[in-house]
């Protein structure tokens, strides 16, 4: 799975995890039976999710409080772009999916904590 150590200039404390990196993303198909009993499948190019980027925490790579901030901060920019950093140092170019609810959401974890596990909802530039 793709991790991502960097978002624009900001260093991640722990890499977030992109969840479609093994996603088909370019096709999608829909399937029903017909009166026969007969299935009928039909493919076509998706439009609607095809350039997502969701990053998370998922088990280990929690966030600090103070680096949390500043990605809200970047979210909070009018038509910006970032270059999302890899573990092996590929960059991906993305933008904050402002268009959808909780566009940076943190929960912490634990009482006191000041960590967060984070999901980062983005999208391809």
């Amino acid at each position: 799975m793709v991790r991502i150590v960097k978002i624009g200039g900001i260093e991640l404390d722990n890499p977030l995890y992109m969840l479609e990196s093994f996603e088909v993303k370019n096709v999608k198909a829909v399937s029903f039976n017909t009166l026969g009993g007969s299935k009928i499948i039909y493919e076509s190019i998706r439009r609607d999710n095809a350039n997502n980027i969701t990053l998370d925490s998922m088990d280990n790579g929690w966030l600090r409080l103070e680096t949390l901030q500043k990605i809200v901060n970047l979210a909070n920019e009018l038509g910006l772009t970032v270059d999302l950093t890899t573990t092996d140092n590929s960059t991906l170019r993305a933008r904050f999916r402002l268009e959808e609810k909780e566009v940076v959401k943190a929960e912490m974890i634990y009482e006191g904590s000041e960590w967060y596990k984070v999901t980062i909802k983005m999208a391809y530039a």
